[in-house]
């Protein structure tokens, strides 16, 4: 409600009723807006100490924050740490593992190929086992015909060496006989004589044949 820029009263009382009423309406509108202030003020006093409130709340938490987040930076550096340490150990012990791996593959393959080399050498061993065996068995046939010619060689040089002892007793008991021939007969001395220089001739009483064997 805004004063009029022109008033026109018809009497004093009127103006003065005027004025008194504008004088309370601003009086009343002063004291409702001081209640007004004063409510503000203390609702900004009450916000002002729960603002402190949190604000010290927030100035404890933001410290412990920054506590932990201090905490936390150091063990984070320290996991770094250990996760590099334990990354460069996962790492040599990768790269051991791998040339373990290179040098068991090698192993296994060279072992692979020995083992292919024995089975080819085991397979010529049974064909050199198996050749051998016929060869022995061979050779044991032929050793046996051997031992069973030797066996009758043996009986035929036994039968000689008898045959030989028969003759060899056949020249002495000759030479004996022809010995006491020879003493009794000293007239055919010198014609013995002569007879075997010349290839000596049969003798009194033997035949041809049987003077060689004993000239023999």
């Amino acid at each position: 409600m805004g004063e009029p820029s022109t008033q026109s009263f018809s009497s004093l009382e009127e103006e003065l009723h005027f004025w008194k009423s504008q004088a309370e309406g601003h009086q009343q509108r002063a004291e409702e807006a001081q209640e007004e202030l004063q409510e503000f003020q203390q609702m900004s006093r009450d916000y002002e100490a729960e603002l402190e409130t949190e604000l010290k709340h927030c100035e404890a938490r933001n410290k412990e924050l920054l506590s932990d987040n201090s905490r936390l930076r150091m063990e984070l550096e320290n996991i770094r740490e250990k996760y590099d340490c334990q990354h460069s150990e996962a790492f040599r012990q990768i790269s051991a593992l791998e040339e373990d791996l290179a040098q068991t593959a090698a192993a296994r393959d060279h072992l692979q190929k020995y083992i292919r080399e024995l089975e080819q050498s085991n397979d010529d061993l049974e064909r050199a086992k198996r050749a051998t065996i016929m060869s022995l068995e061979d050779f044991e046939q032929r050793m046996n015909q051997v031992i069973e010619r030797n066996a009758f060689l043996e009986s035929e040089l036994d039968e000689k060496e008898n045959l030989l002892e028969s003759v060899q007793r056949l020249k002495d008991e000759a030479r004996g006989r022809l010995k006491e021939e020879e003493d009794d007969d000293d007239d055919d001395d010198d014609d013995d004589d002569d007879g075997d220089e010349d290839g000596a001739p049969p003798a009194r009483g033997f035949p041809v044949d049987v003077w060689s064997v004993f000239t023999d």
